[in-house]
């Protein structure tokens, strides 16, 4: 008799577990697709400034990139790894790329389609002005921490 409670015990761990990660992602990647054609059916799909570009070859979709991001629903799994969902919203906190475990997040200013206009500052952030030196908004790096980094 116990021999067959333990047996059903390990069962139920062993077909539970599993179960309940595939709902758990399905549900994920359906709410990830329904947010992306919503942003595709509106034309919301350039992302307005530093924004993650995401290498689909080493994207692992562990989901870390989309837990990770404080402004939350931009990033998401679509199937084939992680994508832009919302890329308007996205506002360059760089999070996603700090939580990826295998690096395939890269921050990056401007589209295919649309370049970019950022100032021409030197490694030292002065501007083609002598004695004119720029950080942060000024310089395409639109938040604080990105700017202490710079």
């Amino acid at each position: 008799m116990i021999d067959q409670l333990l047996f059903l015990f390990v069962g139920l761990i062993v077909v539970g577990i599993p179960a309940v990660y595939l709902v758990r992602y399905r549900r994920h990647l359906s709410a990830s697709r329904r947010k992306q054609a919503d942003a595709v059916s509106s034309g919301l799909t350039e992302p307005v400034s530093l924004h993650p570009v995401i290498d689909p070859i080493k994207c692992i979709c562990s989901a870390g990139c989309t837990a990770a991001c404080p402004e939350g629903g931009i990033l998401g799994i679509t199937g084939g790894g992680a994508e832009l969902v919302t890329p308007t919203k996205c506002i360059g906190h760089g999070a996603c790329e700090d939580a990826c475990p295998v690096d395939a997040i890269s921050l990056v200013f401007g589209t295919e389609k649309r370049g970019v206009d950022i100032p021409h500052v030197s490694e030292t952030f002065e501007t083609n002005v002598e004695g004119i030196y720029i950080a942060g908004e000024l310089g395409g790096m639109g938040l604080i921490r990105n700017a202490v980094t710079q």
